[in-house]
């Protein structure tokens, strides 16, 4: 009897453990984050309408050195037809998320997202997370990791979620 308790209350725990996890179709979760330098907060409802690019990094992460410039190379060509990249760095002290910054200078802004629940609500658990959220506010794509060679496919996905607008 001990071990069918035991067996249900495990298997209760993963189940639950699913339904809580950020999936592919899920609303998008809503935040208000400070921005890097605290000018403002900005809030992904802001966004509304458009596709969002949620991008969690840190200093130290070595893929995040490689998808800054494709970052910044897709906003640049797709900014004016509704697309939006959310930067929000993780890092502890906000003085190795600026050196970072300087050497790898993009056009979109970043927010704090450090000691806030903003990447637990995400599922962040590598380094950079991407979150494709299209214009209705759904989860449309988690992108763990980066490589170079994962342009063409982030690029395909944005050009699909930009043409359903």
């Amino acid at each position: 009897m001990k071990l069918v308790i035991l067996l249900i209350l495990f298997t209760s725990a993963g189940l639950s453990k699913q339904v809580n996890a950020l999936e592919a179709g899920d609303l998008a979760p809503n935040f208000s984050l400070s921005s890097m330098h605290n000018e403002n907060v900005v809030k992904l409802s802001d966004f509304a309408g458009k596709v969002v690019y949620l991008d969690f990094w840190a200093s130290w992460c070595g893929p995040c050195r490689t998808s800054f410039p494709i970052l910044s190379e897709l906003y640049q060509n797709y900014h004016a037809q509704g697309f939006e990249i959310v930067s929000i760095n993780l890092d502890e002290d906000p003085q190795l998320a600026e050196a970072f910054l300087h050497q790898y200078p993009v056009s979109f802004g970043h927010l704090n997202g450090f000691g806030t629940s903003v990447d637990k609500a995400y599922g962040v658990n590598a380094m950079p997370t991407g979150i494709f959220i299209d214009a209705k506010g759904n989860v449309r794509l988690i992108h763990r990791g980066f490589k170079p060679n994962h342009k063409p496919f982030i690029e395909a996905v944005l050009q699909k979620l930009i043409a359903e607008m």
